[in-house]
């Protein structure tokens, strides 16, 4: 029997997953529904807008879930004064998407509710390292858990009249109720004392964990980025589900990983490339029955015709992931993140290169298989790095190329 200690851990692995999960889970009951009450086309254009709302965001948010992440363990008496002086500092960046947007050539509507979007996003996104910090997994799940079925709710009331401005609306009140709840369970934290000042060091010190997750998002998001300037909105709509199925699918390497990463820097070389090999088996038994749910999905519920084609480009998206994702987390802990700033940025060219070239010609099936491609050439960079970090350690008598790294 477990004992206490292991069943709480237990709960909170598998909230923490669970609440990491729900996120796919919005976006496919929400296209789901959108796309057979309303049309491909329409979840296509509200896609074309959710790319670039996202990317705002992304520099926004400026990798302060991880730097923040880091000032609450080290200074854990002053957690409320560290999150609001990160909100102050970013609220620059804020004013600066605010007038970006007030002077794109869009409708007044359309600005209001982007505005409203990116303030929502903004907020909501503050919260994310202090659910982390404090463990609160299952009050957040509550909470993902009751937005989800207000969305689909008010879609399911209003599915004669879909439009792109209530699903903008949707999103961003979304994203303000979900802040509005975690606000009140951090009350302690977030309200402490209003000592919050502007941080302009903050950019400075966040910007690699700014750059990571920035370039890191841009290399899996390229192709949808060129789909969306390539091809019509319906195109656009159809790709946007499948590929993110497939992310959905790269999503397990992570979590299969996660519990294992305090032993991944004692473990040499030889050991990490039999544990990158097993995951890459792993990822490859995982990956072809989760192909069978895609095409069972997309051809049966969504109504898209799926063939073979891109089930196989598919797979090979999402496989590389599943061998390279441990030299990353080795890579992090050697202090040599650049070397994965670099492969992202290998892989962003690489990505763009290809779709410009493919999609042209081959629509959505170049689109797929430009991403595949990249993906593998990722994994060749990261074997590279591994060979020349053996090589440099073997130079310099370091140690042998198995066992534990000293």
């Amino acid at each position: 029997m477990l004992n206490r200690k292991l069943r709480q851990r237990l709960v909170l692995v598998i909230a923490n997953s669970a609440n990491i999960l729900l996120v796919p889970v919005v976006n496919i009951a929400v296209s789901l529904l959108v796309i057979r009450l309303a049309s491909a086309e329409l979840w296509g254009a509200f896609v074309s807008i959710l790319i670039w709302i996202n990317l705002a965001n992304h520099i926004i948010h400026w990798g302060s879930k991880e730097y923040l992440l880091r000032e609450f363990s080290r200074r854990p008496g002053s957690i409320g004064e560290a999150w609001q002086s990160n909100l102050l500092s970013r609220a620059g960046l804020y004013a600066l998407f605010v007038l970006a947007v007030l002077l794109f050539p869009i409708p007044p509507l359309h600005k209001l509710l982007v505005i409203l979007w990116g303030g929502g996003a903004m907020l909501f996104q503050s919260c994310e390292s202090l659910v982390l910090y404090r463990r609160k997994f299952s009050a957040a799940l509550l909470l993902e858990m009751s937005t989800i079925l207000l969305m689909v709710g008010i879609i399911l009331l209003r599915q004669d009249d879909l439009s792109i401005e209530l699903l903008m609306l949707l999103f961003a009140s979304a994203y303000l109720l979900k802040f509005a709840g975690l606000a009140y369970l951090f009350r302690r934290d977030i309200f402490a004392g209003l000592a919050g000042t502007f941080q302009p060091a903050f950019f400075r010190i966040a910007l690699p964990f700014f750059l990571l997750g920035f370039t890191g998002m841009l290399q899996s998001r390229t192709d949808l980025y060129c789909v969306a300037y390539f091809l019509d909105h319906e195109k656009v709509g159809q790709y946007q589900v499948f590929i993110n199925m497939l992310i959905y699918i790269q999503v397990f390497a992570s979590m299969i990983l996660q519990p294992f990463l305090k032993n991944i820097y004692r473990l040499g070389s030889g050991v990490l490339k039999r544990i990158s090999l097993r995951l890459f088996g792993l990822g490859a038994a995982i990956t072809l029955p989760a192909l069978g749910g895609i095409y069972l999905l997309l051809n049966q519920v969504y109504g898209f015709p799926v063939g073979a084609a891109f089930l196989f480009w598919g797979g090979l998206f999402v496989l590389p992931i599943y061998y390279y994702l441990p030299q990353i987390y080795l890579l992090y802990k050697l202090d040599l993140q650049s070397k994965v700033l670099y492969i992202n940025l290998l892989g962003i060219m690489a990505n763009l290169l290809l779709n410009v070239c493919l999609i042209p010609g081959f629509g959505l099936l170049g689109a797929i298989a430009a991403s595949a491609l990249s993906q593998w050439l990722m994994l060749l960079a990261y074997r590279y790095v591994e060979r020349r970090w053996l090589a440099g350690r073997a130079a310099d008598g370091s140690g042998p190329s198995s066992g534990v790294i000293s």
